[in-house]
């Protein structure tokens, strides 16, 4: 049983459930090639660094992702950008969430996982409320150690960044 006060216990879910509708936003925006929606997720400044394509820096960046050309590709043929329920550690303001991603595309034989990543995501909470992706780092799961390496830090909180 937990020494903390109904109220503490209360905002800390109630920043958990906070955090996952981040997190899953980001998909259904960028698959719904909402560029304010996935701009919304991230602060100002915040990175999106892809281990095999590298990073995108600053929230316009990151909303250009729903005009480049290859990912308007891949929606015209059919995908789904998706996060499993993520391990979410929480610091006051700060919080990180481990995750696997992954990318569903649709091909000659029906729907195939076509991308599949380790991802860890630091968010800080905002001062109007909610939460917001300051960096997310994806690595590949296809044999690179930096994708399984990724993924043991899940108990690791925001302070060890």
């Amino acid at each position: 049983m937990t020494n903390r006060s109904v109220e503490a216990r209360l905002q800390a879910m109630e920043d958990q459930l906070a955090i996952y509708q981040v997190i899953c936003a980001y998909g259904y925006s960028v698959d719904g090639l909402n560029a304010a929606s996935v701009g919304s997720c991230y602060v100002d400044d915040g990175v999106y660094a892809v281990g095999d394509i590298g990073a995108f820096e600053g929230r316009e960046r990151i909303e250009a992702i729903t005009r480049d050309p290859g990912h308007l590709k891949l929606v015209g043929a059919g995908c789904a950008h998706m996060s499993t329920l993520p391990h979410v550690v929480i610091e006051g303001d700060s919080a990180v969430a481990t995750c696997h991603t992954m990318v569903a595309m649709h091909g000659d034989d029906g729907f195939f996982i076509g991308r599949l990543s380790a991802s860890r995501l630091q968010l800080a909470r905002q001062p109007e409320g909610g939460w917001k992706i300051v960096h997310r780092q994806n690595y590949m799961l296809n044999g690179d150690p930096a994708g399984p390496a990724l993924l043991g830090r899940l108990k690791e909180g925001p302070s060890a960044a």
